[in-house]
């Protein structure tokens, strides 16, 4: 018996890339077996191995190393029967994968080595909840069945729709990720299981500062540091297109060059990029106040646990300051949070009757490999004339 392993661009790309299977070979006969999906490029076809640049790479690398060794033994090469190949080689690999909450730790692990923090801490949460329910926990057990039993236990305790689809679906992403990386079937069990958990609410970004109303908060002068800060990192937000807080706050004295800001949209964790806008007159005004001499533009130390601690401080002060100025928002009162300032540009460039291509992309959306493709369609001239002028609140 004989083996190797290949990606095979002749059996079809799909979404995940093209199927790297095992193939063996005996007395003419050939059977082959997929392991898991890679893209050409995260691939390296000289060593048959995965590149550093693939998703999982490291659980990926140590997978196929451990196979191609076994497919060196003397004992391997001796058979002459593929389902006892397949057996000698794969007999370690049930006991490896049986375990739902083993996968489900080790993509926590690679969330948090992909500094995608916050997508760790949910993952985590979950992770306990769950083990409080049914612990051990198979792929097995991942069932419709089980899925509804788990459903209605939360709602038993009481929980809102929104809590627990927050756990099913990152669930679902756990089991999908097994899909994607080859080690499950998909016997789809989420199948019609969010029919029954109806989200009602407005959403946040129907929340939004009218013009006025902004002019007003930009001469507000507060006694209170904090306060006048979290005011100023509003403003500062909406006069870069409505930019995230977390991207103001790692922004660094190098992002700002030639009268551009250069923000990275940290959201997107490893799929983070970066994209620039005009560094307004009335932004390089507000930003000159905070501008020390270290690396950061704002001195916080820069960390994920310190950004929750300061994003939750920065949103309790600007909700007592927007009690303390009665700052109205619309088109119905609620309370002023850091996406507000992000969903107050947006609107006003869209009652100004901005083609909502151009306000995406300035103001850092990128949606799909189409957006990629085809990013800076405006030039930047028109991104930055309709930043002047949905800032300049005329």
């Amino acid at each position: 018996m004989t083996g190797k392993i290949m990606l095979l661009k002749n059996d079809g790309l799909t979404k995940n890339g093209y199927p790297v299977k095992l193939i063996l070979s005996h007395d003419r006969k050939v059977k082959r077996k997929k392991l898991f999906s890679s893209f050409e490029a995260d691939w390296n076809h000289l060593r048959q191995l995965p590149k550093p640049t693939a998703d999982d790479f490291e659980n990926k690398y140590d997978y196929i190393l451990s196979i191609k060794s076994k497919l060196q033994d003397l004992e391997f090469k001796n058979i002459t029967d593929f389902e006892i190949a397949l057996n000698y080689l794969f007999k370690n690999e049930d006991a490896k994968i049986t375990s739902f909450y083993s996968y489900f730790e080790k993509r926590i692990d690679f969330m948090e080595q992909q500094n995608r923090k916050g997508n760790a801490k949910v993952y985590a949460e979950t992770l306990v909840d769950l083990k409080k329910f049914k612990d051990p926990l198979t792929f097995k057990d991942i069932t419709m069945q089980f899925l509804n039993s788990y459903k209605l236990h939360k709602k038993d305790q009481g929980l809102k729709n929104t809590s627990i689809k927050k756990n099913l679906v990152t669930i679902r992403a756990v089991y999908n990720s097994a899909i994607k990386d080859g080690h499950i079937k998909n016997f789809n069990p989420f199948l019609g299981l969010f029919t029954d958990l109806p989200i009602i609410k407005r959403r946040a970004k129907n929340y939004y500062l009218g013009a006025d109303e902004i002019l007003r908060i930009e001469t507000i002068k507060t006694v209170h540091v904090s306060h006048q800060r979290c005011l100023d990192l509003a403003l500062i937000q909406f006069y870069l297109g409505g930019a995230d807080l977390i991207d103001i706050f790692y922004l660094k004295k190098t992002d700002i060059e030639n009268g551009r800001v250069f923000l990275k949209r940290r959201k997107n964790g490893e799929r983070a990029y970066i994209y620039d806008v005009k560094l307004t007159a009335k932004a390089e005004n507000l930003i000159s106040k905070y501008t020390g001499d270290k690396e950061y533009i704002f001195p916080w130390r820069k960390s994920f646990e310190a950004y929750i601690t300061f994003r939750n401080n920065h949103n309790r002060n600007i909700k007592r300051v927007q009690k303390l100025y009665n700052i109205k928002l619309m088109p119905k009162n609620g309370n002023l949070t850091t996406k507000v300032m992000r969903h107050t540009f947006a609107t006003l460039a869209k009652f100004k009757h901005y083609d909502q291509d151009l306000i995406r992309e300035l103001m850092g959306h990128e949606r799909n490999d189409i957006d990629t493709i085809y990013k800076d369609k405006y030039p930047e001239a028109e991104r930055d004339a309709m930043q002047e002028d949905v800032t300049s609140l005329k």
